[in-house]
């Protein structure tokens, strides 16, 4: 069983593995998809998660609405999966430049 404050790491972790392992496969095998972002790394994702929820962990009080916004934050990590997922399934253009 995780320990509670390892779970807003877990969960930005997939996230962000789901954000990639839906670019990879968009980029790899679709024709005309191409990152908009072309410095875009995991690693540098996961660094930016994890420092911000390892401060508000250490600087928020332990109490529950405190708690909600920092699993609030690691769930934003999977804004780009669902963008990615879809502009895949053709529901969405994607970003015009």
């Amino acid at each position: 069983m995780t320990k509670k404050w390892a779970a807003p790491f877990l969960i930005s972790l997939c996230g962000i593995l789901s954000d990639y392992t839906t670019t990879f496969y968009a980029l790899n095998f679709h024709t005309g998809f191409y990152e908009t972002h072309p410095q875009y790394s995991p690693v540098w994702a996961i660094l930016i998660f994890w420092s911000a929820i390892t401060i508000l962990t250490l600087t928020l009080p332990k109490k529950r609405p405190w708690n909600l916004c920092i699993i609030g934050l690691a769930s934003a990590s999977f804004i780009g999966a669902i963008n990615n997922l879809l502009v895949l399934l053709g529901l969405f253009p994607g970003v015009v430049i």
